[in-house]
């Protein structure tokens, strides 16, 4: 299924004229309930690869824009230099845009044929079906936007990206930076609609939990499809990403209201003792718990320690990503021994005298969106400090609250460099604030630093132009 899906991208054509035994015809995919929900499934795989957010563009790549990691292999250097010509990273950067076109092809493809044949499913499941895909195809559009473009900041209406709504082999004329957060806002709403009277996390029911809301039955002949809706970009994942887009856009009123209906939702909650001395989570680690309890929408990827960890944290690995000394730096002063985050994602291997992040050596989650940047964005949109000291105290702060008159801003930038380690978020948040000089390295940032160049054949055949 997921090779099958991998190849919409390529075009109707191409896919339809061969059905090797990992593929299926259209019309045996979109023929029922369950093709219309493997498809859906199939997108969520592809982008759990190393391509994109199985590695390059959480853990890896974009962390290492961000000047996280205090050492990287030889050949990944130049992206500490931002040396985006040079032939690994540019290789790194070309990927990382297909890959993401390549998911929004399949987004739209399984849009096309919910028009044509989604009456093969119930009204609750296509909801959902639809739901997802709109908010996917904005999620990765967003993620495009933030890299291979201005910021709304350095110039809102500046040429950005296409924003591709329908399988076409045509090249899709650029929007504004401006005119693209407005597409992703309208599909975010639309998604919004639809997942709201059904998704079992969202509003419409009294309470969730993993396994509420459906019985043996829905089980079994639905194969699960409504369970782990934290793993999915359920309606309150809508909801947090639009926080992300309307604090992009610089919306903080629109940003601050989705930031607190997550919040006030209580369907997501703080890691506390607790939660951690609860029997049976005895074999859990503590990021486990953790994303049981605090991740609002992430990718499940089912050998993600095999599949991503080794390769990134491991002392012989291919990517070798050291983080002692900027872990010193990050979790200054007290926070070395109060945080909870330094003394839980953090670990030396055993004969090894470095240290690496350890938050995705156990477990099968990456976090797409947290309750905790919830807290940071409210605290941002509004001003009020006191988000950001409820944040602090949940992670290991209460007895070390900030000094009177702390600027405010200076603090949540310090909370986005403890909190998104390995997770992608934090290159953009620099962009966002077009910070010159980056805190902790002091690095020297500039437009050519902050916007991902476009692959070449897109400049060449695409009606593709980058400032």
């Amino acid at each position: 299924m997921i090779l099958c899906l991998s190849l919409f991208a390529m075009g109707c054509n191409d896919w339809l004229d061969v059905q090797p035994k990992s593929q299926v015809k259209e019309e045996d995919l979109f023929s029922s309930e369950s093709g219309f929900r493997d498809a859906l499934t199939g997108i969520y795989a592809l982008m759990g690869r190393v391509e994109t957010y199985g590695g390059n563009s959480t853990m890896g790549f974009m962390d290492m824009l961000a000047q996280t990691y205090s050492k990287v292999r030889y050949n990944y250097e130049d992206a500490l230099k931002y040396n985006y010509k040079e032939d690994h990273v540019k290789g790194i950067v070309d990927t990382m845009w297909s890959t993401h076109y390549n998911a929004i092809a399949n987004c739209n493809y399984l849009l096309q044929n919910i028009v044509k044949k989604g009456s093969v499913m119930s009204e609750r499941v296509r909801n959902v079906v639809e739901g997802e895909a709109l908010a996917l195809r904005a999620f990765l559009h967003f993620d495009l936007l933030r890299g291979y473009a201005p910021s709304y900041k350095m110039g809102k209406d500046e040429p950005a990206i296409p924003y591709v709504r329908e399988v076409t082999n045509s090249p899709v004329a650029q929007s504004t930076v401006a005119e693209i957060l407005e597409y992703i806002i309208t599909d975010l709403k639309a998604a919004q609609a639809l997942l709201k009277p059904v998704d079992p996390i969202g509003p419409s029911f009294a309470e969730y939990n993993d396994k509420l809301n459906y019985d043996m039955d829905e089980y079994i002949t639905d194969e699960g499809f409504w369970l782990y809706r934290k793993s999915r970009l359920n309606y309150y994942g809508v909801t947090a990403l639009m926080a992300r887009v309307y604090l992009w856009q610089e919306n903080m009123t629109a940003a601050l209201a989705c930031a607190k209906e997550v919040i006030g939702s209580k369907r997501f909650e703080f890691m506390n003792d607790s939660i951690n001395k609860v029997s049976a989570y005895r074999d859990l680690s503590y990021i486990e718990k953790m994303a049981r309890h605090e991740y609002i929408s992430s990718l499940y990827v089912y050998d993600l320690k095999e599949g991503r960890s080794d390769m990134f944290f491991k002392d012989a690995a291919t990517y070798e990503c050291v983080i002692d000394k900027r872990k010193t730096l990050i979790y200054s002063g007290m926070g070395l021994d109060l945080d909870v985050r330094s003394k839980n994602w953090f670990e030396k291997p055993a004969g090894s005298s470095t240290e690496y992040v350890n938050k995705y050596m156990r477990g099968t989650q990456i976090p797409l969106l947290k309750l905790s940047e919830m807290y940071l964005i409210a605290a941002e949109a509004s001003g009020d400090i006191r988000y950001l000291e409820t944040l602090r105290a949940n992670r290991g702060y209460a007895t070390d609250p900030l000094p009177v008159g702390a600027n405010l801003q200076e603090e949540i930038t310090k909370e986005y460099q403890k909190e998104f380690i390995a997770e992608g978020q934090l290159f953009y948040y620099y962009k966002r604030r077009n910070m010159t000089t980056l805190p902790i390295t002091s690095t020297s940032m500039n437009r050519a630093t902050y916007v991902l160049p476009v692959p070449d054949n897109e400049l060449e055949f695409g009606n593709f132009k980058q400032n």
